[in-house]
C-alpha cells in the first residue's frame, strides 16, 4: 500500500522540479537498458532526446556567441593597434619632414648670412673685366686698316703693282715727289708734327685709329719710308729675257725676302694697335677705365688698349689695393684668376713678337755677311 502524500512531500517534489524528473527518467532509462522486457515502459526517451538536443543547441549557441564576442574583441583590438601604428607612422613622417624643413631653412640662413657678409661679392668690376679678357686679341670685325693690310700695300708698292706702285713704275723724281707730298699733307696727324717719319705714331699709340683715312695714310707712309723707301723700277718682260734683267730679278727677290722680316714686325705692332672688337669692347673700355686712366678712350679700342686698361684699373689704381683687403676669399680668387688670364695673354703676345724679332735678327745676320768671302758676290777662287 502506498503512503499517502503529505504536504511536506508535495513541497519537496515541487522543489525538486526538473532536476528530479531528469533523475527519475535517467534511472528509468538505465533500468530499461538493463531489463529489455521493460524497455520504454516507464519513461519517454523522446522527451529526453529533446532535452539533450535543446541543451546541445543552447551550448552551441552560447559557445558561438562567446566565440564571436572574442573574435570581435580581437578584431577591434587589432584595428585599434593598426590605427595606433598608422598614427605613429604619420607622426614620425611629420617629424622627419619638419626636421628636413628646418635643415633647409638653416642652410638658407647660412647662405644668406654668408652673402650678406660679402662672401659671394664679385671682384671690383669683375663682370666687365671678364668680358674684356674674352675680347683680348680681336673681336667680331676690324674697325680700321690692320697691320697686315698696310704690309701688303707696302709690298705691292715695292713691286710696282696697282695704284700704290705707280710712282715706283715711273721711278726717279716720282718717288721723291710722293714722299714730299705725303709729308706736307699729313703734318700733325695723330698728334705728331711729321708722322710719316716718326715711328712713335705706331709704337706710342694705345689705339691707332686707322679708320681715319689720314691716320692710315700716315701709317702706311711711315712703314714705306722705314722698310723700302726707294724701290727700283720693276723689271720689264723684255729685260727679264736678258742676263742682266735676270740678275736684277734674283737680287730684288732676295732683298724683298729680307725686308719681309721688317714688314712682319710692323704688321704685328699694327694689328694689336688698330681698333678691333666693335662696340662691345669699346663699351667695356669706357666702363673699366675709370677717372684715373691716363689715355683717352674713344669709340674704337684696340686689343692693346684693352690690356692697358686692365692693368691700369688694377695695379696702378690705389682704390683697387684698398678694395682687395675688403674682398671675400672667393672674390680675391676671382681677381687672381683674371690676373693669371691677363698674364697668359700678354705672354702669348710677347711670344708672337719674339718670333718676328728672331726673323729680323736672322735677316740682319744674313745681310751682315753679304760681300764677305764665300758669300754673296764674293765667290771663292778655285785652285
Amino acid at each position: 500500500m502506498s503512503k499517502p502524500t503529505t504536504p511536506l512531500r508535495s513541497a519537496a517534489l515541487k522543489t525538486t522540479g526538473l532536476s528530479g524528473a531528469l533523475s527519475v527518467c535517467a534511472t528509468a532509462w538505465l533500468f530499461t537498458l538493463a531489463t529489455p522486457s521493460y524497455a520504454f515502459g516507464g519513461c519517454s526517451c523522446g522527451g529526453v532526446q529533446n532535452i539533450v538536443r535543446t541543451a546541445r543547441i543552447n551550448v552551441n549557441n552560447h559557445t558561438t556567441d562567446v566565440g564571436n564576442y572574442i573574435v570581435d574583441n580581437i578584431l577591434k583590438g587589432v584595428a585599434q593597434l593598426s590605427a595606433y601604428s598608422k598614427r605613429e607612422t604619420e607622426a614620425a613622417k611629420r617629424i622627419a619632414e619638419g626636421r628636413d624643413q628646418n635643415a633647409v631653412l638653416l642652410e638658407r640662413q647660412k647662405i644668406r648670412a654668408a652673402a650678406e657678409g660679402g662672401r659671394y661679392d664679385p671682384a671690383t668690376s669683375a663682370c666687365i673685366d671678364l668680358s674684356g679678357v674674352l675680347n683680348f686679341g680681336g673681336g667680331q670685325t676690324s674697325q680700321g686698316v690692320g697691320g697686315i693690310d698696310i704690309a701688303n700695300l707696302s709690298r705691292n708698292r715695292s713691286y710696282g703693282n696697282g695704284t700704290a706702285g705707280a710712282p715706283v713704275r715711273s721711278g726717279g723724281l716720282a718717288l721723291a715727289q710722293e714722299i714730299k707730298v705725303d709729308r706736307d699733307n699729313l703734318r700733325n696727324v695723330g698728334g705728331f708734327a711729321d708722322p710719316t717719319s716718326d715711328v712713335r705714331l705706331l709704337t706710342e699709340a694705345i689705339t691707332l685709329d686707322t679708320s681715319d683715312q689720314q691716320v692710315a695714310q700716315a701709317y702706311a707712309r711711315m712703314i714705306n719710308n722705314m722698310v723700302d723707301p726707294l724701290p727700283p723700277k720693276p723689271v720689264t718682260t723684255e729685260e727679264a729675257q736678258t742676263p742682266t734683267g735676270l740678275a736684277r730679278i734674283a737680287s730684288r727677290q732676295v732683298d724683298a725676302t729680307r725686308r719681309s722680316a721688317s714688314h712682319a714686325v710692323f704688321t704685328y705692332l699694327g694689328d694689336i694697335a688698330t681698333p678691333t672688337g666693335g662696340t662691345e669692347l669699346a663699351s667695356w673700355a669706357r666702363n673699366a677705365a675709370g677717372p684715373a686712366y691716363p689715355n683717352a678712350v674713344g669709340d674704337k679700342v684696340s686689343s692693346l688698349q684693352a690690356v692697358d686698361i686692365f692693368v691700369h684699373s688694377r695695379f696702378a689704381n690705389p682704390d683697387w689695393h684698398q678694395s682687395i683687403a675688403k674682398m671675400s676669399p672667393d672674390a680675391v680668387m676671382r681677381e687672381l684668376l683674371l690676373t693669371q688670364a691677363l698674364d697668359l695673354h700678354v705672354n702669348w703676345m710677347r711670344f708672337g713678337l719674339e718670333r718676328r724679332v728672331a726673323a729680323v735678327e736672322a735677316a740682319s745676320l744674313a745681310s751682315t755677311i753679304d760681300g764677305t768671302e764665300g758669300a754673296g758676290g764674293g765667290a771663292p777662287l778655285g785652285n
